[in-house]
């Protein structure tokens, strides 16, 4: 993997934490806006030579097919999100994964608030 700058990790890290959803929408918070529009930016500088790979997770509440619906359409709206900051829809892919790989306890809130997420992973050329 490349080395990446300063900068550019504390974007990728604070795009990564800061992505929140309206709670069983896929409706982004505005506060998680300024953090994707600059990982947009940045992903928009490196266009040859990175990708996004994004997972939708959920976490064990409700329906199972419901849950899987809403990890793809968080994912998905995360995707149409960067492109429509210019990111190419081609370096964006988006999976995902319903309730299947938590992270956390789903016995606890804090646990399940931490298993309903979209994760983020950059994937660099070689």
């Amino acid at each position: 993997a490349p080395v990446l700058k300063v900068e550019e990790q504390k974007i990728l890290e604070k795009a990564f934490a800061s992505l929140e959803f309206a709670t069983g929408k896929d409706i982004i918070k505005p506060i998680s806006k300024p953090s994707l529009n600059d990982l947009a930016n940045l992903m928009k500088q490196h266009a040859t030579d990175w990708t996004l790979k994004l997972s939708g997770h959920t976490d064990n509440q409700g329906d199972d097919a419901k849950n899987m619906l809403l990890s793809q359409k968080r994912a998905i709206a995360v995707k149409k999100y960067l492109a429509a900051k210019g990111v190419k829809m081609d370096k964006i892919i988006a999976e995902w994964y319903g309730e299947t790989v938590p992270i956390a306890d789903n016995a606890t809130e804090e646990g399940r608030q931490k298993n309903r997420r979209v994760e983020m992973k950059v994937e660099f050329k070689k």
